[in-house]
């Protein structure tokens, strides 16, 4: 009875404020939503909303695919760097907790105001091709005069013009690391070091495996905080179309986004976990 007490508050939330809306989201995406001066009309349509999604927007699909594979370098990126400045924070220097605060001050600012200052003022600036804070257009002229193939070329510039974008999403992931770095016993490293081991071997055999639940979850992280970033061009698709009233068709990008975000996280979840070590 006390543990059904004490989750009720939980389950209460869960259905009200997750299950009944994803359940309406639902439905609206079969249905087509017509607005008139007595409110809200639906005519059931079954699955045109999906297939027309698939079949016959030009952009959803290119830019669904575009996003999934966007994450196989971007993800790595920032979990790595995250990982480096996180090790070199966790030493004792001068100004440390000023560094810490530097890292972690983009998470701050962007549960605030200036974050939507930057997004409607600066990114919607960008082209449609672009949603960087920095530019790095013109390498793109030299690495081409210099012999490099376009696509190669295009990978080297797109990923240099992100380098602030991801380092500015290593707020939280930084945190993590850097927490889980703290909790390892120095008398391991004590112990390795009376044993000889290197700092190269102390890394993989103590460090590694004792952040790698931490480490996971920041790989987890990085991948929704990637999925719902106002920069991805299919949250952009969302909200442009909610905006223009097509909220079916909205809902229906919205919800096979969902589907598609979990899959892959369950896919990642799955292969990472084999590798995860827990400390009993």
């Amino acid at each position: 009875m006390y543990g059904r007490i004490f989750i009720a508050p939980w389950v209460f939330g869960f259905i009200v404020y997750f299950a009944l809306p994803l359940f309406t989201a639902v439905y609206y995406t079969l249905t087509k939503i017509y607005i008139d001066q007595e409110g809200l009309h639906f005519e059931w349509v079954g699955l045109q909303n999906y297939l027309y999604a698939f079949l016959q927007d030009p952009d959803f699909t290119r830019n669904l695919v575009e996003s999934i594979l966007n994450i196989v370098y971007q993800v790595p990126i920032i979990v790595f760097f995250s990982l480096f400045i996180a090790s070199i924070l966790k030493n004792d220097f001068r100004g440390r907790t000023l560094m810490r605060a530097i890292f972690f001050l983009p998470v701050i600012i962007s549960s605030g105001v200036v974050i939507s200052v930057l997004k409607e003022n600066v990114l919607n600036t960008f082209s449609s091709e672009s949603t960087f804070l920095f530019q790095a257009e013109g390498l793109n002229a030299i690495l081409v005069r210099a012999g490099l193939n376009v696509a190669l070329v295009k990978a080297i510039v797109s990923t240099i013009s992100q380098i602030f974008d991801l380092t500015w999403k290593s707020g939280v992931q930084i945190l993590l690391l850097l927490s889980a770095l703290h909790a390892i016993p120095d008398s391991m490293y004590e112990a390795a070091s009376i044993e000889g081991a290197t700092g190269w071997e102390k890394f993989w055999k103590i460090t590694f495996p004792l952040i790698s639940p931490s480490f996971m979850l920041s790989i987890i992280y990085s991948i929704i905080d990637y999925f719902t970033d106002y920069s991805n061009k299919v949250m952009r698709m969302i909200v442009t179309t909610a905006n223009q009233g097509k909220f079916e068709y909205s809902t229906t990008i919205s919800i096979t986004y969902f589907v598609a975000v979990m899959i892959i996280i369950l896919i990642v979840n799955a292969l990472l976990s084999r590798r995860t070590f827990y400390m009993v």
